[in-house]
């Protein structure tokens, strides 16, 4: 049977996605920003690995343990806050504020959007 083609996903699901990569992007470079050569590089693959496995456990669409909203916003909204302060610990400063802007907004709009019509 060929895959079906997703039907609910607009705009603010793209945003997301590039906000998700954006944050593990984000997290290897700060790593780096921690120490030269190949130990930075592995503190920041780690930090990316530790935030994909908690993303992938309570933030998945297709997670089993998938955190109900606005439990899973709040945790969403503490994850880019700590991106950010990793990143500015890192030196990326001005790249970590402006991602944990984006993100939040976007992941706000995303879950006002997901509300049930009154």
């Amino acid at each position: 049977m060929p895959p079906q083609k997703p039907t609910d996903v607009g705009p603010l699901d793209s945003l997301a996605l590039l906000c998700e990569i954006a944050m593990v992007v984000l997290l290897v470079l700060a790593g780096h920003g921690f120490d030269d050569g190949w130990r930075g590089w592995a503190i920041g693959i780690f930090l990316a690995l530790v935030a994909l496995g908690i993303w992938v456990q309570w933030m998945s669409p297709n997670s089993a343990r998938r955190l109900e909203n606005p439990t899973r916003l709040v945790v969403q909204i503490m994850l880019f806050i700590t991106v950010a302060l990793y990143a500015a610990a890192g030196g990326l400063w001005l790249w970590g504020i402006g991602f944990a802007v984006a993100a939040i907004v976007v992941f706000v709009a995303l879950a006002v959007s997901e509300l049930p019509e009154a």
